[in-house]
């Protein structure tokens, strides 16, 4: 009767099943085979789900998708890459899908990239419903069997269209015809540990002209160098400027991340203003979803009664407190300074140093909202294979009021119910230590707040911050891309980083802490000898230790001009080799990453 059963649901019975069903053991279906009333045979199984393709899954555009396909065409035609810039909601996806429907017509294959394995979940469903079978999606994710299976299939031509994050590019592709790298801005593409460091947009622009293909490049904050590119005529510029069915972009408030005084309020993660937005919220059944950048572990100092951050004298960068030597520390230029105790801006000695994460987070919504659903979304809460398809599942289906996340929260989720996003802390985003920090605030704010009111324009967005007056926070109430832009490239001008130049990052590690030094110091004295180089360091990392090996940097602003980058790899290739043959430092590693996002 089970086997009956399992048949008609199936159309064939696996024996693993049938056992299961009736409780049996192998040597009963054994012993009914050779008795000639079942028959045991070996069937290639597919471990890879299809949905099955709808038949009215047609592609149906706005006025202003139209006008935006029609630039697209255009600018495809005169160049190779094309920079999409559609506001957050303005449905970039659907003139993705209609491009990739005129690739596939023509027998080749398409690619199609995103930053974060989270996005291939809610994509997936949209995608499957008009490419079906001929669509594959591949990431980390998966079992090296699964992988085998996707690489075959993407081998034989059986995948037309693959969709996955960065190891995506790596698949034996045949002829693909298409590449698009949607948030083309995120840092995720960049692959930073293990070898090979690549650039996944850089990679796909160098494969695509392998294969004689088009990039569509489609973000809503592009990156500076996408933007300079633009600017320099080598990618076609394609704006989509009002999101799908004309939804108004969300309100963004500034609230003040001081309490006022003599009104304490229950943890310092939360703002009054923020409490009440929340609970407005759930009164109208609707979702909230609460930011903290992960990056919080490198603490900064701060003034909490103006908001002074100590920067660098020498580099566009905060300083970062060291606990073990006591100082503040630049990592661009190795400068040290004593901790500051008073604030030069307006003389008070209230300076703190800021970093709480998303646990603590969760922890006091809990306290403060008993009655919601909360849910936490973060590299630790999403390890499990099914984990993050569950999450999303979950909140599409309204079953979490309350998400707190990191940067997995911002990036293209597209869910109907979220009215409100809180960016808890905007000073931790706009003091982290690195020359990028006003660009990635920038996006990351912009991004989160496309989050809310996706539908109906009903979208709330507040970032609490203590520095009121900071200018990316008042690029991202205007939702003012451009503004941004042309603030950021005078800076990379002025203090020679990327794209004026390119930036490569020597890393030496070694157990003991003095060979670590000595191999740096060791590089930084022959590279004085090259002409045309700005080498700042050797200095500690970041984080000057991780799994009890020491790690110095050294960085080298190198001048865009082909001739002298070649010099410089084939001179570092070759100090490498004379590093590692020294006796004593043959165990040292020395690593090279070049424009380190």
């Amino acid at each position: 009767m089970a086997y009956t059963e399992l048949s008609v649901k199936n159309g064939f019975v696996r024996r693993q099943d049938l056992m299961e069903r009736t409780g049996s053991t192998a040597a009963q279906v054994k012993a009914l085979a050779d008795k000639g009333i079942f028959v045991l045979e070996d069937k290639q199984a597919d471990r890879l789900l299809y949905t099955g393709k709808q038949p009215d899954a047609a592609v149906v555009f706005t006025l202003a998708q139209e006008e935006a396909y029609t630039k697209l065409q255009q600018g495809l035609e005169e160049k190779n890459v094309a920079l999409l810039h559609g506001v957050t909601g303005s449905g970039k996806t659907l003139l993705y899908i209609q491009k990739i429907k005129e690739c596939l017509a023509t027998g080749k294959q398409a690619v199609f990239l995103l930053p974060e394995i989270a996005l291939t979940t809610q994509l997936v469903s949209r995608l499957m419903a008009h490419f079906g079978e001929e669509m594959g999606v591949y990431h980390s994710h998966f079992s090296n069997n699964e992988r085998v299976e996707i690489w075959e299939k993407v081998r034989k031509g059986d995948y037309k269209l693959v969709l996955g994050p960065r190891s995506a590019l790596w698949l034996p592709y045949s002829d693909i015809g298409l590449i698009i790298a949607d948030e083309e801005h995120d840092g995720s593409y960049k692959q930073k540990d293990p070898a090979p460091r690549f650039h996944a947009r850089d990679a796909a622009i160098y494969l695509a002209g392998l294969h004689g293909a088009k990039v569509i490049l489609g973000s809503a904050t592009p990156s500076v160098e996408s933007l300079y590119n633009v600017q320099h005529n080598k990618y076609a510029y394609v704006p989509l400027k009002e999101r799908y069915l004309g939804v108004k972009m969300p309100v963004i408030e500034l609230v003040n991340a001081q309490p006022a005084a003599g009104v304490p309020y229950g943890g310092q993660m939360i703002t009054p203003p923020l409490q009440q937005a929340i609970i407005e919220a759930l009164q109208n059944r609707r979702q909230v979803i609460l930011f903290q950048n992960r990056r919080g572990y490198a603490p900064f100092q701060i003034c909490t009664v103006c908001g002074w951050v100590p920067q660098c004298k020498n580099c566009a960068v905060s300083l970062t407190y060291h606990k073990s030597t006591d100082k503040m520390h630049c990592h661009y230029c190795g400068m040290k300074a004593s901790v500051i105790h008073t604030c030069p801006s307006c003389g008070s000695n209230r300076l703190t140093s800021k970093s709480f994460g998303t646990e603590k987070i969760e922890e006091e919504v809990k306290q403060i909202f008993p009655e919601a659903r909360v849910a936490r979304m973060d590299v630790d809460s999403m390890r499990g294979k099914k984990s993050m398809n569950e999450l999303l599942t979950k909140l599409d289906a309204r079953k979490i009021d309350i998400l707190v996340g990191t940067q997995m929260v911002v990036k293209g989720l597209d869910f109907a119910g979220v009215s409100l996003v809180g960016i808890l802390n905007a000073d931790n985003l706009l003091s982290f230590p690195d020359f990028r920090v006003n660009e990635r605030a920038f996006q990351l704010m912009e991004q989160v707040s496309g989050r809310a009111g996706r539908t109906d324009g009903a979208g709330r967005v507040l970032i609490q911050a203590y520095n009121l007056k900071h200018p990316v926070l008042e690029w991202v109430q205007a939702h003012d891309v451009h503004t941004f832009y042309s603030n950021e490239i005078q800076y990379s001008q002025y203090f020679g980083y990327p794209p004026f130049s390119r930036l490569i990052k020597i890393i030496f590690k070694h157990a003991d802490e003095q060979k670590a030094t000595i191999g740096a110091e060791l590089m930084a004295k022959a590279l004085t000898t090259l002409d045309g180089l700005t080498v700042q360091g050797p200095g500690p990392a970041i984080v000057p230790r991780v799994r009890n090996m020491y790690i110095m940097e050294i960085w080298i602003k190198c001048p865009r001009d082909g001739k002298l980058l070649d010099n410089v790899k084939t001179f570092l290739k070759e100090q490498k080799q004379i590093i590692t043959g020294t006796r004593g430092l043959n165990s040292i590693q020395v690593l090279f990453d070049v424009d380190p996002v």
